[in-house]
């Protein structure tokens, strides 16, 4: 199964998950949101599409510069080895997309344990907006960080099995 991978990050925890989705199925791409096509090519079956929540939603440009600015960039650029945050969110994305109607589509999130799970998550937020824009998307998985912006230990295997779970279902 042909598989896209697109993720915003911006502290590399979702992007992690992107990575431990990819790497477990056997033939995907991992792309950073800034640098995914807005059409996706008919021969791509599945897509999955990963983002953090920010205030329990789809990063904006607003709150994605307030997460940034809350953080030392020095210190978050040692401790994540040089990772660069994602320029545009999945919400910008989503807005000018293509999907064709035959690949499956999987929405993802990172999200502070606790914090979302009452008033909201990026993924549900996501396949919302591919919903209303005619593409038949699906909520995947959330993942979680610590309030202290790390994920937690086991989620990335919990993604990668996750992944393997997909190609089981097919």
């Amino acid at each position: 199964m042909s598989t896209l991978v697109i993720v915003e990050s911006h502290f590399s925890n979702t992007w992690s998950i992107g990575e431990a989705i990819a790497g477990a199925l056997p033939d995907a791409t991992l792309l950073r949101v800034d640098n995914a096509p807005k059409r996706i090519d008919p021969s791509v079956e599945l897509l999955i599409l990963g983002a953090p929540t920010h205030a329990f939603t789809l990063s904006s440009s607003a709150s994605r510069t307030s997460a940034l600015e809350r953080k030392t960039a020095g210190a978050q650029a040692a401790r994540r080895g040089g990772f660069h945050a994602s320029s545009i969110g999945l919400r910008e994305w989503i807005a000018e997309a293509s999907i064709p109607a035959t690949t499956k589509v999987l929405a993802f999130d990172t999200c502070v344990a606790g914090a979302g799970t009452l008033f909201g998550q990026a993924a549900k937020k996501a396949v919302a907006r591919l919903v209303a824009n005619g593409v038949n998307a699906q909520y995947g998985s959330t993942f979680w960080v610590t309030g202290a912006d790390q994920l937690r230990a086991e989620e990335t295997e919990r993604a990668a099995a996750w992944a393997r779970g997909l190609t089981a279902e097919e």
